[in-house]
């Protein structure tokens, strides 16, 4: 698999609300391969391949956890409050970089050393800050950094074998998977087919911008293309796994907004089986994604969630593996040209 794509959009910064950098990347990397496109007023970037009365809507959220600065004091430290779920002990000695006013900024966020270590390390957000090494407020705000200004983890993008290690997987690579499917979507969209491709905002501060999308679009069947909790990790018990890196692409069969339509979900997962899809069928009692919106649209949109197993979302450091991501592509790729058979399915026999 060509990870450079992936790499590219990883380590651009785009916390919830501030996803135009992520957006014009993907633009440039689609522009060429779809009948039209368009940025709504939320910032969901739109495009269309086909022109059939039969609406797919395939979403990938462009959005990742990010910091917005709340106050800088009179010597210069920055105060930051979550945009989405971070921990607060997942910021401690990180390096975060804000999209200041004027350019980019990097600072870390201090802890004590241990020469000066205090009896517990920070464990809320009101006691955390960031260091960009200025000297009062005035040499801040001069910076760009005033309060308003958005940032996100520093990333880097490692590839050893099959493995990737990056901030932000949740959820560029998803992002990516719409990106390689607009790529090839010439190939499967015949007939009666509109495959509406939706990079959308603000899912990780409540599902925000995929209702200004559906509402635009009015689907007759959604793809959400996800990356899920893989917790597969020494401090779980395998009953609490959810899903496990290397075991294929997670398709979900409930979480906390939506109980997936139960014949499409049976009809998924034997069109997966009978074309050699690795898979694994996650019940995720706890989380939610855009689907949780957008099956209730309208008299309601049957909607399947696929999603990439990763551990440590919502980190500076999240791990995939490659071969995941590529059952992912192949199942959404299957979903798309068996759609109609799949909308079968979907009806109730009365």
């Amino acid at each position: 698999m060509d990870t450079s794509k992936l790499s590219k959009l990883t380590l651009e910064i785009g916390p919830s609300g501030f996803e135009d950098r992520v957006i014009r990347t993907i633009l440039s990397m689609i522009r060429g391969y779809v009948d039209e496109f368009n940025v709504d007023n939320m910032g969901n970037l739109i495009a269309r391949i086909g022109n059939g009365p039969f609406k797919l809507m395939v979403s990938a959220h462009a959005d990742e956890v990010g910091v917005m600065v709340s106050h800088v004091d009179q010597r210069g430290f920055i105060k930051v409050v979550p945009i989405g779920g971070i921990d607060p002990w997942v910021m401690i000695e990180q390096e975060i970089v804000f999209m200041g006013r004027n350019g980019d900024v990097y600072g870390t966020v201090g802890v004590d050393p241990p020469h000066l270590r205090r009896e517990r390390p920070p464990s809320r957000f009101e006691e955390l800050y960031v260091d960009a090494g200025f000297s009062s407020s005035d040499e801040a705000s001069k910076a760009g950094i005033v309060p308003g200004v958005a940032g996100a983890f520093a990333g880097s993008f490692r590839v050893r074998d099959n493995v990737i290690i990056s901030k932000a997987l949740d959820n560029r690579v998803g992002c990516s998977v719409l990106v390689d499917l607009a790529e090839e979507a010439r190939k499967i969209v015949t007939g009666d087919l509109s495959l509406y491709l939706v990079w959308n905002t603000q899912e990780e501060v409540g599902l925000r911008g995929i209702n200004a999308a559906v509402n635009s679009i009015n689907p007759n069947m959604a793809i959400v293309v996800e990356t899920t909790v893989a917790a597969d990790v020494p401090a779980n018990p395998e009953s609490e796994w959810i899903t496990r890196m290397g075991n294929g692409a997670a398709i979900r069969a409930l979480d906390r907004s939506m109980v997936t339509n139960p014949r499409l979900l049976s009809a998924v997962l034997e069109l997966a089986s009978l074309r050699g899809v690795k898979y694994q069928v996650q019940v995720n009692p706890y989380g939610g994604t855009d689907a949780g919106a957008i099956h209730v649209h309208g008299t309601g949109v049957p909607t399947v969630v696929v999603s990439t197993p990763a551990r440590y979302i919502h980190t500076p450091h999240s791990v995939v593996n490659l071969n995941d991501i590529e059952q992912v592509k192949l199942l959404v790729s299957i979903i798309v040209r068996e759609h109609e058979e799949l909308s079968k399915a979907v009806r109730i026999q009365v």
